[in-house]
C-alpha cells in the first residue's frame, strides 16, 4: 500500500515520418507528410508488387478489395480523431504509394488439388499437404524474374472446410500441434520472402473491423514489409542506446523446455528479434513464470550485443535498456549485469500488470500518460491508457488500468524510463491506431514467439532476426 506517493503528467509522444513531419496519430502523419519510405526517404510516389496465392475465387476478392481501396473509405458514424477515413491509393494519394498486381505473381488452387486434398483421410494430413502445395506455389512466384515484394496468401473457404471443424467461430488449421498460419512464415522466411495471409472472413467483410480500419491496417502492415522497413519511428530515441525486450516461449512438444526472446530497437528505429538458448523450465511454484539462469541471461544479452554491433558499424552501445514482463531474479541480475559490464549505463525494468485504479471528480477518467510514483520510486504506476488531450476522448470501455513499472537497476532518471515506454506503445507498424496498452518492446514477442515455438523452427539453426517475416 502507497502512503504517499508522487504524481508526474508526461505528454503524448510524437512520430515522424517523411521529410521529419511530425504528428501524434499515424493515420494523420501518413496522410499530412507520407511514410517513411527505406533508402529514399524524398520518394514522390512508390509502387510495390503483390503477389497471390489462392483460388479463383479468392483471388478475384482479393483483387477487388484492393481496386475498393484506391478510393475514399469513411467510417460508418461521424468521423473521430481515433477515427481517421482511410484516403485511398492511387498516383495522387496522399500516401505517395500504390500496390501493383499482375497475373505472372498468381498462384491458383486447381480444382485437381482440392480433389486430391479432399481424399486424404484425416483433417492433419489434408492441411500438411496443403501445406505442400502453398510452398510449391510460393517457390513458383518467388523464382520469377521480377519477383513480388510480397505474397499474399488468401486462403480458400474449401481449405477450411477439408482441414477444420468448421462448427468453430474462427477456425484454425493445425498440424499436429504445429499453427498452419506459423509454418507458412518460416517457410516464406527461408525464401525471404514477407507474407500476409488473409482470412475468408476479412475477404467478405464477415466479423471484422469496419471497413476503413481494415484498409488501413491491412495496407499499412503491407507497407512495412513491402519495404522492409518501418513506416514512421519515434521523434527521439536517445542515440547510443540499445533497447531491449525479454521475453518467453514454450517450445511445442517440449511440456517442460522454454527458450527466451530479444526483441532490441535502436535509435534509428530499426528492430530485431532474436532466439536464445533453450532451458528446461519445471518450477513447482511458478510453473508458468519461467525465469534466466545466470548463464542463459549472459548469453542473450550478448547475442543482443552482437546484433546491436553489426548494425553501428562495431560500437558498443553506452546504454542499455532492458524491459522485462516479469520480476528480476538474482542470477538474471547477475547475468545481464555481466553481459553489459562495459556498458556505462544500465536500466533493468519490470513492466507488470497491475490492479490498481485511479478515479477522477469528472467523467473522463485518468489522463494517459500519468505517472503515479511511490516515493522510493521503487514502485510506478504508469497510465498509459486513459482520456488522450489529442482525441479529445477516451477510447476506451472500461476503467483504465496503469502498468507497474518496476526498476531493479537503474542509472536514469524515472521520469524518463517511462517516457520512453510511453513512446514504445506507438511503434507496432501492424496497428494504425494512436496507442497500445503495452510497448512494443514486449507487445510483439507473442506473435514472434509464436512461430519460434513451432517444432520446425527448433531445427533451424538461425532463424531470421527481422520482425515482418513474424508478422
Amino acid at each position: 500500500m502507497i502512503s504517499e506517493f508522487k504524481v508526474n503528467y508526461l505528454e503524448e509522444p510524437k512520430l515522424l515520418f517523411n521529410n521529419r513531419g511530425e504528428a501524434y496519430n499515424p493515420c494523420i502523419g501518413l496522410i499530412k507528410y507520407g511514410p517513411r519510405f527505406s533508402g529514399n526517404i524524398n520518394l514522390e510516389h512508390k509502387q510495390f508488387k503483390v503477389g497471390i496465392i489462392g483460388s479463383n475465387k479468392t483471388i478475384s476478392q482479393t483483387r477487388l478489395i484492393f481496386e475498393s481501396f484506391e478510393y475514399k473509405i469513411h467510417p460508418r458514424n461521424q468521423i473521430r480523431p481515433w477515427k481517421i477515413p482511410f484516403p485511398g491509393l492511387n498516383k495522387d494519394s496522399p500516401l505517395r504509394f500504390s500496390f501493383i498486381f499482375d497475373p505472372s505473381w498468381e498462384a491458383k488452387f486447381t480444382f485437381d488439388e482440392f480433389n486430391e486434398i479432399e481424399k486424404l483421410n484425416n483433417k492433419n494430413d489434408r492441411a500438411e499437404y496443403t501445406l505442400n502445395l502453398i510452398k510449391e506455389k510460393m517457390i513458383s512466384i518467388y523464382n520469377k524474374e521480377t519477383p513480388p515484394d510480397i505474397i499474399l496468401i488468401c486462403i480458400p473457404d474449401e481449405i477450411f472446410a477439408f482441414c477444420t471443424d468448421n462448427k468453430l467461430i474462427k477456425p484454425i488449421i493445425k498440424i499436429d500441434d504445429d499453427d498452419f498460419h506459423n509454418r507458412i512464415k518460416l517457410i516464406a522466411m527461408k525464401l525471404k520472402m514477407p507474407t500476409q495471409l488473409i482470412r475468408p472472413e476479412t475477404l467478405q467483410f464477415e466479423k471484422t473491423q469496419e471497413r476503413f480500419l481494415v484498409a488501413w491496417n491491412l495496407v499499412v502492415g503491407m507497407l512495412y514489409k513491402c519495404q522492409k522497413g518501418h513506416p514512421w519511428k519515434l521523434t527521439y530515441l536517445e542515440d547510443g542506446t540499445c533497447y531491449v525486450g525479454i521475453s518467453f516461449f514454450k517450445e511445442k512438444g517440449k511440456d517442460t523446455i522454454r527458450a527466451s526472446l530479444a526483441q532490441i530497437f535502436l535509435d534509428t528505429g530499426e528492430s530485431f528479434v532474436l532466439r536464445g538458448e533453450s532451458f528446461s523450465w519445471a518450477n513447482p511454484k511458478f510453473p508458468k513464470s519461467p525465469h534466466l539462469s545466470r548463464d542463459n541471461a549472459i548469453n542473450i544479452i550478448e547475442l543482443v550485443l552482437k546484433q546491436y554491433k553489426i548494425n553501428k558499424d562495431g560500437k558498443e552501445p553506452q546504454r542499455i535498456v532492458i524491459h522485462k514482463s516479469s520480476n528480476f531474479w538474482d542470477d538474471e541480475l547477475e547475468g545481464f549485469k555481466e553481459a553489459s559490464k562495459n556498458i556505462p549505463q544500465k536500466d533493468f525494468i519490470a513492466i507488470l500488470e497491475s490492479d490498481l485504479k485511479f478515479f477522477t471528480i469528472g467523467k473522463y477518467p485518468i489522463l494517459r500518460g500519468t505517472l503515479i510514483s511511490s516515493n522510493d520510486y521503487k514502485n510506478n504506476f504508469l497510465f498509459t491508457t486513459g482520456f488522450v488531450p489529442s482525441l479529445e476522448t477516451y477510447p476506451g470501455l472500461s476503467i483504465p488500468r496503469p502498468l507497474l513499472i518496476r526498476p531493479f537497476q537503474l542509472k536514469s532518471d524515472i521520469t524518463k524510463i517511462c517516457k520512453e515506454i510511453l513512446s514504445f506503445t506507438k511503434l507496432d507498424w501492424n496497428n494504425t491506431f494512436v496507442y497500445s496498452k503495452y510497448p512494443v518492446t514486449l507487445s510483439v514477442s507473442e506473435k514472434v514467439g509464436n512461430v519460434m515455438a513451432e517444432s520446425s523452427a527448433q531445427n533451424v539453426e538461425e532463424l531470421d532476426s527481422h520482425y515482418f517475416y513474424y508478422m
